[in-house]
């Protein structure tokens, strides 16, 4: 399943359950206010009736004199004043109104209905309980309501007390309340539906919109994974995290780019490398070869330690060469290497110790402690390879200077120094000036001390010395 299917289904279904929360609530208010409206009509019914506001016609009130001016239970306190015992609601209550909106019901203390609508009005245990109840005046009635049902018929019941005994019941059908309220759900529902579909169609579109420049997205990947060009220009031109990650995706294929170039030229730099060495063993074999094939041919003493001396150097540079060909090729230095604080004169310190070992050379050391973060085998390398260099192109007997201070470690040799127009090239891969073609190396001494020196976020230079030679050398940041 699509991406836009996904969040067209996702905005539908959200769409719904809104829906239908909202819905439900609504019906749950409306069923509220619909039934608080319904007591309010029996009450206020139920009220009138007992105090003679509402009259059926043709019928006079028992006690006219007092049916406009008195409740009926005032009423009552009054004939039991006269005539010692007279409360009955049927000598009491007025001609009640029978409205076709209502049915209206008159019991008496002994539970005899003494009037009645269109319909009886049921007679529950709660109501023979009111029945009996007998408010005094000034007091509120006791009342209540219930739900009956009257041939098949659902109504709302409304009973209160009479002050002289009996009650005043009041009814009123609740079909036109779930009409009302089966048409709301209805409405809810369609609505629901509705907006469902309409979040549905939203959530494609705003999906169709969203996911069009990842699908450009892919199409260059597709791209690129069949014709292996990562020149391909990827679109960007958004603020958004989908232009960022097409801008990820564009710095992706402009590194691949550049690693696969660098990988070309090291190909070719490196085949034309190991060409010089491999040319001169095959000549010195093919010597050999030669003069094992005439029994008549001797080498002099002289001239056999000259060839072995000749091969044992070229095995020896093609070793050297292999040996940094691994190093910088190979990233594993750079991605396993731990970062700790060290100091850098101890790291110098051990490199030149080391370096004075393996050469006859005087090397001064002026070195001035100070922390960075960094590895201190790549470290000792870096230094390692700088110190190289400046011994292959200082003059014999020649004392190489080393300065460390404030993360800085400057090598000065003394030297013929580096042309200015060759300063920006004595880091890459294999370069070599053109004086310097004829002498041993590989030219990718200074290329991992640059990488090394770049992994930990410093900086090289190649500069003059003051004795005239070159001063090469680095930073790395200190902390």
């Amino acid at each position: 399943m699509s991406l836009r299917s996904r969040l067209a289904i996702l905005f539908g279904l959200l769409a719904l359950v809104v829906s239908a929360i909202v819905g439900a609530a609504s019906y749950q208010a409306t069923r509220s206010e619909v039934s608080e409206s319904t007591d309010r009509f029996l009450e206020s019914r139920a009220i009138e009736v007992t105090r003679g506001i509402r009259e059926q016609p043709g019928n006079p009130p028992l006690r006219p004199n007092r049916a406009n001016t008195n409740d009926l239970g005032n009423g009552a306190n009054g004939a039991n004043g006269a005539n010692g015992a007279i409360d009955d609601a049927a000598t009491l209550l007025p001609r009640l109104p029978f409205d076709p909106d209502a049915i209206v019901q008159v019991i008496d203390r002994d539970g005899v209905v003494l009037s009645s609508g269109s319909n009886e009005l049921p007679i529950t245990d709660a109501v023979e309980r009111l029945i009996v109840e007998r408010p005094r005046p000034g007091e509120s009635a006791p009342d209540r309501y219930d739900d009956v049902e009257i041939d098949g018929t659902s109504y709302r019941m409304y009973t209160r007390a009479l002050q002289g005994g009996g009650a005043i019941q009041v009814a009123r059908s609740t079909t036109e309340n779930d009409a009302v309220l089966s048409v709301l759900v209805s409405r809810i529902a369609i609505i629901g539906l509705i907006a469902a579909v309409l979040a549905a169609f939203a959530g494609w579109w705003i999906a169709r919109r969203t996911t069009r420049p990842l699908r450009r997205l892919a199409d260059v990947a597709a791209t690129v994974a069949d014709t292996r060009d990562f020149s391909i220009d990827v679109p960007v031109g958004r603020p958004d995290e989908i232009g960022q990650l097409a801008g990820s995706f564009r710095e992706m294929l402009t590194a691949l780019e550049t690693s696969r170039e660098q990988q070309h030229r090291l190909v070719l730099d490196a085949g034309h490398e190991l060409r010089t060495p491999l040319t001169s063993l095959r000549a010195n074999v093919e010597m050999l070869q030669r003069i094992d094939s005439r029994p008549d041919a001797a080498l002099t003493p002289e001239d056999r330690r000259e060839l072995l001396h000749a091969i044992n150097s070229e095995v020896g540079e093609l070793s050297n060469l292999f040996t940094e060909l691994m190093e910088l090729a190979t990233d594993s230095h750079d991605a396993d290497a731990t970062m700790e604080a060290v100091d850098l004169a101890e790291v110098v310190s051990r490199s030149v110790e080391r370096w004075q070992r393996r050469v006859d050379r005087q090397i001064s050391l002026n070195a001035e402690s100070v922390m960075v973060s960094g590895n201190e085998a790549m470290i000792e390398r870096a230094v390692t390879n700088v110190l190289g260099n400046a011994h292959k192109f200082s003059p014999p007997g020649e004392p190489i200077d080393v300065v460390v201070r404030d993360g800085f470690v400057s090598v000065r040799d003394r030297g013929p120094g580096v042309a200015v127009a060759d300063r920006a090239r004595v880091f890459d891969r294999f370069y070599r000036a053109d004086a310097t073609r004829t002498m041993p190396g590989s030219g990718l001494g200074l290329a991992i001390v640059a990488q090394i020196v770049e992994r930990h976020g410093g900086e090289t230079w190649v500069a003059e010395s003051e004795h005239g030679g070159a001063d090469v050398g680095f930073r790395l940041p200190t902390i």
